[in-house]
């Protein structure tokens, strides 16, 4: 008797560099539970830190190709499975069986936005369109299809793939990734469906875990957030100020609405075709126009983004005076609001090219020019290097001249460990163990893959650790 061969399911997280502990401790019961009660499938693990959402997705895709899947079960890095906190074995662990069961290119559970109204993720097309999210009256409570599944919790027939090219996931810019997954699927044929009886938590910031039962709630507590306690604004929510205000500026210089900027950023990457016929990479920056302004604009609104320059603000302390580099702005969407909030800077960039003729309209603009600065200065208290050393082919004179300009407390604040972007013909310098041992060899020291110190802490209220260049 031939033993009937059991289905392969490749369970894909995209993850960032710190998990929450109620997930971890959820997705840990829950292997456990897979490994116990449902030994007719074979499972894998893949984890990738994610930087960018969408070549995470593509990386765990392609992992469940390698491994022969029949089944990629997509989990974001924030959800709680049993949040109902069951003692011992939980049917809510029986996630897999049943999404299998229903036998759907493409099915997940439903679960709620940890922001805003908390509404559900899921979505249905307009006629005009553009996508919506459901109401709770549109939501049945069983299997129903819907438009757009989100990609937190999200099982997919792996012979959806064979019809969608690569890559399957893009930029973010229009829209996420689940929404570009669904739709390409169902342009394809492929229906798209929620098991709405399925529900996940969702963990906020807080700690808290966003459910059915509590997230109306959250909502209004949410309203009564805009202010901290010291009658200041929420820093989360001046990150998001922050950000609009910088969209709106864009919006202003580059004459482009935001959706239309969104196509001048889908179009950035067919520019890639002209990096490598410029004798000198900086003519390269120089001739590309107003998509490089789109791209940075909208890719500064992706999730890993908005963390990264909210850990940033929430870690610099602008209320007492300070003086900083941000080398290779760009557009400057941290180093600039940085600078509005009362610090002096001074923003190096390669003259002509339109992210840093943006940045010098904007100090003019917003009447900042007297604590902007256009020429490498120093000694400093920080250096921003965000998305900049891996545009360097000869890096290691740019690191000692920032060691150089540093004050003895300084530190260099740099997202580049962080940084996935292999694709991008851009990145000429992805070798992360080299710079972080040339960093270490200069006397700058981790305190985590965001911020390197020099001896003291200076601005940083946080003790050093190791950091892993992997």
């Amino acid at each position: 008797m031939v033993e009937e061969r059991r289905l392969k399911v490749f369970i894909g997280i995209p993850a960032y560099s710190s998990v929450p502990g109620e997930t971890l401790e959820d997705y840990m019961r829950f292997c456990y539970h897979l490994g116990r009660r449902n030994t007719e499938f074979d499972f894998f693990l893949g984890i990738k830190t994610k930087s960018e959402q969408f070549r995470a997705r593509n990386s765990l895709v392609e992992g469940a190709l390698q491994v022969g899947a029949d089944y990629l079960l997509m989990l974001d890095d924030d959800h709680v499975i049993d949040w109902r906190g069951s003692q011992g074995p939980s049917d809510a662990y029986d996630l897999v069986k049943k999404l299998i069961a229903h036998k759907k290119d493409i099915v997940g559970a439903l679960y709620y936005h940890r922001g805003g109204e908390c509404l559900s993720v899921l979505m249905k097309e307009g006629k005009d369109g553009g996508f919506y999210y459901m109401r709770d009256d549109e939501i049945t409570g069983g299997l129903q299809e819907v438009g757009v599944q989100g990609g937190g919790c999200m099982l997919i027939n792996m012979n959806v793939f064979s019809r969608i090219k690569s890559p399957w996931f893009e930029p973010e810019f229009k829209y996420g990734t689940d929404v570009q997954i669904c739709q390409k699927a169902r342009e394809q044929g492929y229906s798209v469906w929620c098991d709405t009886s399925i529900v996940l938590g969702h963990v906020k910031s807080t700690r808290e875990v966003v459910t059915p039962e509590n997230r109306f709630r959250i909502v209004a507590e949410q309203s009564n957030m805009v202010r901290d306690n010291t009658g200041g604004m929420n820093q989360s929510m001046l990150c998001q100020n922050a950000l609009m205000l910088y969209r709106l500026d864009a919006e202003e210089y580059t004459g482009k609405s935001f959706d239309e900027m969104g196509w001048l950023a889908a179009k950035y990457q067919e520019g890639y075709l002209k990096f490598g016929t410029f004798d000198n990479s900086d003519d390269y920056y120089r001739s590309l126009g107003p998509e490089q302004i789109a791209r940075q604009v909208h890719f500064h609104h992706t999730d890993a983004m908005i963390q990264q320059m909210d850990l940033i603000l929430k870690t610099v302390d602008t209320s007492r005076e300070g003086y900083a580099l941000d080398f290779g702005c760009g557009s400057a969407p941290v180093g600039f609001e940085i600078a509005l909030r009362g610090h002096k800077m001074d923003f190096i960039d390669i003259d002509g090219t339109p992210g840093y003729e943006f940045t010098k309209w904007r100090a003019k603009k917003r009447s900042i020019e007297d604590r902007c600065g256009w020429v490498w200065g120093g000694p400093y208290d920080y250096i921003l290097a965000l998305d900049s050393i891996e545009h360097l082919k000869d890096w290691k004179p740019i690191i000692d001249r920032m060691v150089e300009s540093l004050k003895p407390n300084g530190c260099i604040i740099t997202n580049f460990l962080l940084n996935q972007d292999y694709q991008n013909v851009e990145h000429v310098n992805m070798d992360k163990k080299a710079v972080t041992s040339y960093l270490v060899s200069k006397g700058i020291f981790p305190l985590n893959e965001v911020m390197w110190i020099k001896r003291d802490l200076g601005f940083m209220d946080a003790k050093p650790a190791a950091v892993s260049a992997a």
